[in-house]
């Protein structure tokens, strides 16, 4: 599989989950956009590797790397199904990221 559409699915995947935390804390003031603004950032990297953009192919691993310490806070909290999936797909896209060559390739249009 290509590498591209493996990064964008993992952005576009972290938008949803977001919008959907977002969905489930509606009559929360500040929690609401907060969710909201998180996926929509993750939704314009996800559009940002999908065009080839090398600015935010190359800040793409640290917006994962921030993903898999939060989910590594939430785990401590409570270990939960939401929790272990953000880490371990946090894990898996810094892993792929993290090559020299994948980033190379995701910079092409």
């Amino acid at each position: 599989m290509r590498p591209k559409p493996l990064v964008v699915s993992f952005f576009t995947f972290l938008a949803v989950f977001f919008y959907g935390i977002a969905a489930m804390s509606f009559g929360e003031r500040y929690t609401f956009f907060g969710y909201i603004l998180v996926g929509s950032v993750h939704l314009l990297f996800a559009y940002g590797v999908w065009v080839g953009h090398e600015t935010i192919v190359d800040l793409s691993a640290y917006i994962a790397l921030l993903d898999l310490l939060f989910g590594l806070l939430w785990v401590m909290v409570g270990l939960s199904l939401p929790a272990a999936t953000l880490t371990l797909l946090s894990a898996l896209i810094l892993f792929v990221l993290m090559d020299e060559d994948v980033r190379i390739e995701l910079k092409l249009p």
